[in-house]
């Protein structure tokens, strides 16, 4: 790509936060309204009797569908043919020969390994 002449923004402009003191306000104590109503000691209201009179419950069952009733059917099994069943008796087949006929044994590897020599040493005291 090529790379332009003079870059588009050569002046660097920069602006510090405005800070200005904010004085406090004054403190002001009030103490909260007082409501002087006198409230009843007992209130008894009804509920407002219904504008039109409730409906009446009424249970009606659906009428039963106008179908015929069904006809009955009786199917009887199929028989079942008296032919002797056929005999089919197949043997395994038989393995073709390995193909490595040339049996390899490797016995254990033994090797007189040495025991280390007993070493005694006393534990280390510190002293304190």
């Amino acid at each position: 790509p090529l790379k332009p002449a003079v870059p588009p923004f050569v002046d660097r402009i920069t602006t510090a936060p405005l800070v200005v003191a904010v004085p406090s306000p004054v403190e002001m104590r009030s103490a909260p309204p007082v409501f002087e109503v006198l409230r009843p000691a007992e209130t008894n209201t009804s509920p407002p009797t219904p504008l039109v009179p409730l409906p009446m419950l009424k249970t009606t069952e659906p009428a039963r569908p106008a179908v015929a009733a069904p006809v009955p059917r009786n199917t009887d099994p199929l028989l079942l043919s008296f032919e002797e069943p056929v005999l089919k008796n197949k043997e395994p087949l038989k393995p073709a020969a390995p193909p490595l006929v040339v049996r390899i044994t490797t016995a254990p590897l033994e090797v007189a390994v040495p025991s280390p020599e007993e070493m005694r040493t006393v534990p280390p005291v510190f002293k304190v």
